[in-house]
């Protein structure tokens, strides 16, 4: 089956970054405002309590930093062996990787400690977005917006200025759907974390699963109508 390509799609992208955005607001407002995705926001905070001389405070920002830094190699490690032969899909497994964590960590049965969670989520979630890195032919990324924005405000000009290009202003529209798709996992992960923290994990958990359920669909009923023809019909499913 065609997991990979299975994933370029929106429903998988949307899905993907609504974690993203609910996964920062869980850690920052259960976890003493550090977030698990946005290093830019980390390395702010970061420079911020060490200006201030809040050496604590600061050290918070550390962990996820080193989280993201060992994602990125790990991440590296994988896409040798992808290109040895030695390892298949590997954004899916990244995807169950991260999804087995949460899981453990929603269990509450080994603690919920920020010691570990916070740079446990920093690890898989920048996992998953160095794995899942195109929607249809789109580089975008699930836990941050900035270059999803910049994006999207770039094709929309091109679309219309000098003159009307459809193509264009279709990718355009798919960024933005992905960058308001962060902003509702944000807002969502907020208010569910306020409600009931104890719980609240299991939501990007649940988001997860979604997007894992939509690869497997899509790449069955693709591996069903044999080959490319059969994956462009079911890419528009």
């Amino acid at each position: 089956m065609d997991l990979d390509g299975a994933s370029r799609n929106l429903t998988v992208a949307a899905l993907l970054t609504l974690s993203g955005g609910y996964l920062d607001a869980y850690t920052y407002v259960g976890h003493g405002h550090v977030f698990a995705n946005t290093m830019t926001g980390n390395v702010a905070l970061l420079g911020i309590n060490l200006s201030a001389g809040e050496w604590a405070a600061a050290l918070h920002h550390v962990p996820p930093l080193v989280g993201f830094v060992i994602a990125v190699f790990v991440a590296h490690l994988l896409g040798l062996a992808a290109q040895r032969g030695w390892m298949r899909h590997t954004a899916f497994a990244s995807l169950i990787v991260e999804i087995a964590f949460l899981c453990v960590a929603a269990s509450g049965l080994v603690g919920a400690s920020s010691a570990w969670l916070i740079p446990g989520i920093s690890f898989v979630a920048t996992l998953q977005t160095l794995s899942f890195t195109h929607l249809e032919e789109l580089s975008y990324t699930s836990v941050m917006t900035t270059g999803n924005l910049r994006r999207a405000a770039q094709k929309l000009f091109v679309g219309l200025i000098p003159r009307y290009d459809a193509g264009a202003l279709h990718d355009s529209a798919l960024l933005a759907t992905i960058s308001f798709c962060f902003l509702a996992g944000a807002v969502a992960g907020g208010l569910v974390t306020r409600l009931v923290p104890d719980i609240a994990l299991w939501g990007a958990v649940l988001l997860l699963v979604g997007a894992f359920a939509e690869i497997v669909r899509r790449a069955w009923r693709r591996a069903g109508n044999g080959g490319d023809g059969g994956g462009e019909a079911a890419q528009t499913a």
